[in-house]
């Protein structure tokens, strides 16, 4: 039997680049050998790869995070070679990296988020105390469209505002400015599918900073706790959510869905909705799937035959 040609595109433009090729080496570690031939594509962080690659290959699979993989960028990208291609389409990928728009859509629709604000870098010159004067802190001032954390702020206090602000727009020249909550848990979801899909349980992240800031995530050891310590009710309620939220942005293939929990077991609230996840050794994704019977060599191989599909 003819093996699959699997181009693994990787690294890219984003600030996110290092962890993509962590991410994609053990990708192409963990993907079946006797079904699949691996055909290894790395953008380098000024954009410039090998298209030929690219063209020899059946099947694209992206794990490349932010800006330029998970925008709708790469999927375009496949789209325009009517190359198939793993997760979500240009749309959904543009809308779950865009922290505004997705926060919109699941408002409109009366899903649980956290409070936000938003505006532009323009705006913000043009009037920066204006925007001051409307925070009130404990707020999280974030990018738009990044993830792994990078550019985001804990701010508590009204003099570092300015501060947070600033380096958010290093990464962005949209900004959102999220109420922090209170006494919550950090709780993730993995999503498997197009029109049918496989929730798993529920994980719990203890992060080894105030948050799960990307020091947190890389740097220092956060806690995992898979399956998280939840009542099956709650949990319902989260994998209930976590469905409502993928659907609701027209996600397919897969998705990591983040949440914060009121201790003890309180209210639920959406945080967002990550169309390539990270498939590193301590990442979620592969982590709660495998807690939920899917072990990850099988994973790799349900996703490419839901594009196949």
């Amino acid at each position: 039997m003819k093996k699959l040609k699997i181009a693994v595109v990787y690294g890219g433009i984003s600030s996110e680049h290092d962890i993509s090729v962590i991410s994609a080496k053990s990708v192409m570690e963990n993907l079946d050998k006797e079904e699949f031939e691996v055909i290894p594509v790395l953008i380098s962080k000024e954009g410039d790869f090998d298209i030929d690659l690219i063209l020899s290959s059946d099947v694209v699979f992206p794990v490349l995070h932010g800006v330029g993989g998970e925008d709708g960028s790469i999927q375009g990208f496949c789209e325009m070679l009517d190359k198939p291609y793993v997760g979500s389409g240009i749309e959904a990928s543009a809308l779950a990296l865009d922290k505004i728009a997705s926060k919109q859509i699941w408002k409109n629709l009366k899903l649980p988020i956290p409070s936000f604000y938003f505006f532009s870098k323009s705006e913000y010159l043009k009037n920066p105390n204006k925007i001051l004067k409307s925070v009130t802190p404990p707020v999280f001032v974030k990018p738009a469209n990044t993830g792994s954390s990078i550019g985001i702020s804990l701010v508590k206090r009204k003099m570092n505002l300015k501060k947070a602000i600033s380096l958010a727009l290093k990464y962005d020249n949209k900004i959102i400015i999220e109420k922090a909550l209170k006494n919550i848990r950090e709780i993730e979801v993995s999503i498997l599918g197009n029109d049918e899909l496989s929730v798993s349980l529920p994980g719990e992240i203890i992060p080894a900073d105030e948050f799960y800031s990307y020091k947190a995530k890389y740097k220092l050891s956060s806690e995992l706790i898979i399956p998280a310590d939840i009542s099956s009710k709650k949990t319902k309620e989260i994998q209930n959510l976590a469905e409502k939220a993928y659907r609701a942005l027209g996600c397919r293939g897969m998705a990591r869905v983040d949440f914060f929990l009121e201790r003890p077991e309180g209210k639920v609230y959406i945080n967002e909705v990550n169309t390539i996840p990270g498939f590193t050794d301590i990442s979620m994704y592969p982590k709660l799937m495998e807690a939920s019977g899917i072990k990850y060599k099988d994973l790799l191989s349900k996703l490419i035959k839901l594009v196949i599909k």
